[in-house]
């Protein structure tokens, strides 16, 4: 069933073929454009925020809309058992190794930068670097493992039930 009651359209396949080819590669287009913004303006400005946030906003917001999407539509669960079947390291794992490497990357430059700006002779730069690694590693490692795996769980629950919904809407549809 459609919105507002309306009966469903017959629509030509090779015409939703090629719309979808139009608007991936208009996805692609898009990103393009944001990435090569944000080099000119790290180029232009220095490296600071300000002024690539409308773009980071951007690219930020894509990735969520596209699971939130993808979830409640089913498509998620779908993806993910594709992906498990073709490869060895199945999605999830990917999404916590995801979430620990980003962990370990965000730990590392908060030494480096603490151990660069703030330490006085070398022995005190291994000291600040180290220790500010390490802490770091503590705090943001699970937060963002969790971060990042629980909300895939949580995605793909959602899309598993929204799947099941669909298929239970289609065998009464049969009866």
């Amino acid at each position: 069933m459609s919105f507002f009651g309306r009966a469903t359209k017959v629509e030509d396949e090779r015409i939703l073929h090629t719309q979808n080819k139009i608007y991936r590669e208009i996805y692609y287009l898009v990103l393009a454009i944001c990435l090569v913004s944000i080099g000119f303006k790290i180029y232009h400005y220095g490296y600071t925020v300000g002024p690539i946030s409308t773009e980071l906003v951007i690219l930020f917001l894509q990735g969520i809309y596209y699971t939130i999407r993808g979830s409640s539509l089913g498509m998620l669960s779908d993806e993910v058992e594709m992906h498990d079947r073709k490869s060895k390291v199945p999605m999830k794992w990917k999404t916590l190794y995801f979430g620990l490497a980003v962990g370990v990357i965000f730990s590392i430059f908060l030494g480096l930068n603490s151990a660069l700006n703030y330490a006085d002779s070398t022995p005190q730069a291994y000291y600040y670097f180290f220790m500010v690694f390490f802490v770091s590693l503590m705090i943001y490692i699970p937060f963002l493992a969790l971060l990042s795996g629980g909300t895939f769980i949580a995605a793909l629950k959602r899309s598993e039930k929204a799947a099941e919904k669909e298929l239970h809407e289609d065998d009464e549809e049969r009866l």
